[in-house]
């Protein structure tokens, strides 16, 4: 994809992620709604109303170059193989863990037991699955689209539910870094629809916060794990005396 093509594509998904609307977008700029549709699709933007429209969008025009630098060919999605190939090898998942929250190589031998040439190993296993770019200088750069997900039921969500799990809430979150919002009740199919909005909007801006946070030093960042779910759901011991 060129850049330019990146950088109109970074604009339209501030816009659907801000909720601004070709239309809405038009009245700011004071143009014709199909004005604005023909500038997207030709990509056509003079620098001046580039600078509109990262005003309207409160981002600066850098930010909106690192938003179009994210936008290049990426991964959505491992297929079930490669999953596989991740959860089988701790050392590969941790590598993987560390190239997709932009850890530099630096980082990860400072922070792990692990050498300069296994972890070049395991960064060229991952180059070759298409997760990250081995470049010159052990720079690394990290090929995640940000609507990344996981196969479905696949080997890392079992590995989750089976590894992770079970230890992630097994504690009394009373830390200061720890937070557990837990509720239980009866609620309508409508309303079960908002909570799930508000909680994939909690999601949203999870990603967002953390993308703003590359820019910190690591030594001001910590690993950090926000689980949300939600599920008609009832307590063994309770449905185990219906009638």
């Amino acid at each position: 994809m060129k850049q330019s093509g990146r950088l109109v594509g970074a604009l339209k998904m501030e816009l659907k992620r801000r909720g601004i609307a070709y239309k809405d977008l038009a009245a700011s700029l004071s143009l014709s709604e199909s004005a604005v549709k023909q500038m997207f699709a030709n990509g056509n933007f003079t620098l001046k109303r580039l600078d509109q429209l990262c005003e309207i969008l409160e981002l600066d025009f850098s930010e909106l170059a690192n938003l179009a630098k994210e936008r290049r060919e990426v991964l959505e999605q491992l297929t079930i193989e490669q999953e596989e190939r991740l959860v089988g090898n701790p050392q590969l998942l941790l590598v993987a863990y560390c190239v997709v929250n932009h850890w530099g190589f630096d980082q990860i031998l400072t922070k792990y037991n692990i050498s300069e040439s296994q972890c070049i190993q395991r960064l060229a296993e991952l180059d070759r699955m298409k997760v990250a770019e081995l470049l010159p200088g052990n720079r690394i750069r990290a090929l995640i689209s940000p609507n990344f997900h996981w196969q479905p039921d696949g080997p890392i969500e079992r590995y989750f539910r089976q590894q992770v799990q079970g230890e992630f809430l097994n504690a009394d979150f009373n830390e200061e870094t720890a937070e557990l919002v837990a509720r239980s009740g009866d609620i309508s199919h409508h309303t079960f629809s908002l909570l799930v909005q508000r909680l994939q909007a909690a999601g949203t801006l999870f990603d967002d916060l953390a993308r703003d946070d590359r820019k910190l030093d690591h030594t001001q960042k910590h690993g950090t794990t926000m689980l949300l779910a939600i599920r008609h759901w009832q307590f063994a011991a309770f449905s185990n005396q219906e009638r």
